[in-house]
């Protein structure tokens, strides 16, 4: 049985690997920034398929542009990871809060 995630569980863990993606570029550590990139852009590609998505569609898309420059060498986006954390700390927090743990 497949069970879909939900878009606010999703957006948390989008957020884990963009959080990783961006600290990764900070240390100079490039091959592990890209493997974040990867899946961080799964998530978006899974996002975009979501049936709950609904007007969340611009946003994602942002963030997926956000990923591809992020590793370019002329980044248009000046963004650190502890931008990343902030934005999507309501996302982290709200999943916590409903997880289901015994």
């Amino acid at each position: 049985m497949t069970t879909t995630r939900t878009v606010t569980f999703l957006m948390a863990n989008l957020g884990s690997d963009l959080s990783q993606l961006f600290s990764h570029l900070e240390r100079g550590e490039q091959s592990l920034a890209e493997a974040a990139a990867v899946r961080a852009r799964g998530i978006v590609r899974e996002l975009f398929t979501h049936p709950k998505l609904h007007g969340g569609a611009f946003e994602v898309s942002r963030l997926g542009e956000i990923i591809d420059d992020a590793l370019k060498s002329n980044r248009v986006f000046s963004i650190r990871a502890r931008d990343v954390d902030e934005y999507f700390l309501p996302y982290a927090l709200h999943t916590l809060s409903h997880a289901h743990v015994h």
